[in-house]
């Protein structure tokens, strides 16, 4: 799933030395001119403090309110800018999470809050990227979310669910996204300015399954692991754009419907574009996803996303977005056979959302979500969750 922390710095800003102090994007301002000191020097910081209020109101399990909370530290490094070396990168990712799971309420398959985790601490992301020929080639190593660049899209960010990130089709076979990341080596080539080619191996079970709290780097025998590439295309020159497709594969996996341990493996493709987009940032997007996974051995064979983003509807508000999608993870055949009866078709959800930059450094996020058939438990009415999002740039 995507990370919370990006569209927090979209919207609410990011480093800058051009700002007075009382504009600058984080409560806590520019620390005096040393934040804007430290970016010169290569070392930016992102300080983000998420919490979402949802209460599912009608139908799911039962109907209660939960605050799902997360605390993002990240540090980057530009090694040339610091006076180290050319062409680095290094980035130190701390996240904290906190707060009850809504999901344990509504019983879904996609989950209304994207930011639900085990009350902890941990080492999210801590990698180093050298590039090289004139920065069309680039590899990284070590700790690193699967989904800050495979199977993503800047305009489904926006959204609360976890499906919005990742499809349902690959988050269900747990592989190195939000809350638990592995160790990867990931190779990117850019022939051109606007095409991409890139690759990744992932150990095929991040952290310690048993142990959901703390930090877990470790090499088990069975794990397998998980490789996965993309190819795509963007634009940018009056229009934004991007066309991606991809696959993943993972030696090892506990078959959903045999309970054989075997390999398993699925491909997608994901789009955007903008519509209309003027200078000063408002305009029209809309996005596109679509997952397919192994039927015989995965519960969730389909995965389909999509939806429209609309930065600001109001010329008054041109910061704000407004936002609606839909998205649909649908049983296979062969796991419906293999429990007849027991579930429906699939699962679809619709997301209605509406983003407010309140000030640079606050976000609030009033949010919808409906379920129609969460779970795909027949046994589980359709479910109703209303809230929002509030989020701090510190």
């Amino acid at each position: 799933m995507i990370r919370p922390i990006s569209l927090a710095l979209a919207l609410l800003g990011t480093t800058s030395t051009a700002l007075a102090e009382d504009e600058q994007p984080w409560l806590l301002g520019n620390w005096g001119g040393q934040r804007s000191a430290l970016a010169e020097k290569g070392v930016e910081f992102e300080i983000v403090a998420t919490t979402d209020v949802l209460a599912n109101v009608s139908g799911g399990i039962d109907q209660e309110v939960e605050t799902p909370t997360t605390f993002d530290l990240a540090v980057n490094i530009d090694t040339a800018a610091a006076g180290w070396w050319s062409n680095g990168t290094l980035r130190v990712y701390l996240l904290g999470t906190t707060g009850g799971d809504t999901n344990t309420h509504v019983g879904a398959l996609q989950v209304a809050s994207n930011i639900e985790a085990p009350d902890t601490v941990k080492l999210y992301e801590a990698w180093y990227e050298h590039k090289f020929f004139g920065e069309k080639l680039s590899i990284l190593l070590g700790l690193h979310d699967l989904n800050s660049e495979f199977y993503v899209t800047d305009l489904s960010g926006v959204f609360l669910n976890s499906s919005f990130g990742n499809g349902q089709e690959v988050a269900q076979v747990g592989p190195s996204i939000f809350p638990t990341t592995a160790m990867a080596a990931r190779v990117k080539f850019s022939p051109t300015e606007n095409t991409y080619i890139m690759g990744a191996v992932y150990d095929g079970v991040p952290g310690d399954p048993n142990d959901p709290y703390g930090t877990h780097v470790e090499f088990n025998d069975g794990d397998g692991v998980l490789t996965i590439g993309e190819v795509g295309v963007t634009g940018g020159a009056g229009r934004y754009f991007k066309l991606a497709f991809g696959g993943w594969h993972q030696t090892e996996f506990d078959n959903m419907i045999t309970g054989l341990r075997n390999d398993n493996h699925g491909f997608y493709t994901v789009g955007e574009v903008d519509l209309w987009r003027q200078e000063d940032g408002r305009g029209l997007g809309v996005f596109g996803q679509l997952g397919f996974a192994e039927e015989d051995r995965n519960q969730t064979d389909l995965y389909a996303g999509g939806g429209f983003n609309w930065t600001g509807p109001c010329a008054c508000r041109p910061a704000d977005i407004f936002g609606v999608a839909v998205a649909y993870a649908g049983n296979g055949d062969d796991f419906l056979s293999a429990n007849p009866g027991a579930f429906t078709d699939g699962e679809t959800l619709l997301e209605v959302t509406y983003a407010v930059a309140v000030t640079p450094w606050l976000l609030v996020q009033p949010d919808l979500q409906y379920f129609f058939d969460p779970g795909t438990d027949p046994a589980i009415d359709d479910a109703l969750v209303i809230g929002a999002r509030f989020q701090i740039a510190l």
